[in-house]
């Protein structure tokens, strides 16, 4: 699972900086290709979301509507969740932001089941 994870602030700003992104209601996600057989995720949630228990939980929810997801590419791609102001104020359930994060990679073209 370690090696499936973005952990270096040097993979984060490839991806801000080399990567596409699209936007959502509940999250922002930025592609960038990898040339792995895998794809890699990174959830960065700072302070701003609230306490550790709240900053967990929307952890929690981006890497369970990524794993759940249909249209999530399955290699290639290092992947960069950044959850918006929403999900810390409305406090979706798993459902909507799966459906939010599908949205997202169907517009970035990342889709794999079109």
């Amino acid at each position: 699972m370690r090696r499936q994870t973005l952990r270096r602030r040097a993979e984060f700003q490839r991806a801000y900086r080399q990567g596409k992104s699209e936007a959502g209601k509940y999250v922002v996600v930025y592609a960038v290709p990898n040339g792995l057989s895998e794809t890699r995720a990174g959830y960065p949630v700072g302070r701003k979301y609230g306490g550790a228990v709240q900053r967990n939980r929307i952890r929690r929810l981006l890497r369970e509507s990524l794993r759940l997801s249909s249209r999530a590419p399955r290699s290639g791609y290092d992947l960069v969740l950044v959850p918006r102001g929403s999900m810390a104020l409305e406090r979706p359930h798993c459902d909507l932001v799966l459906a939010d994060l599908e949205a997202v990679f169907e517009r970035m073209g990342l889709s794999e089941n079109v």
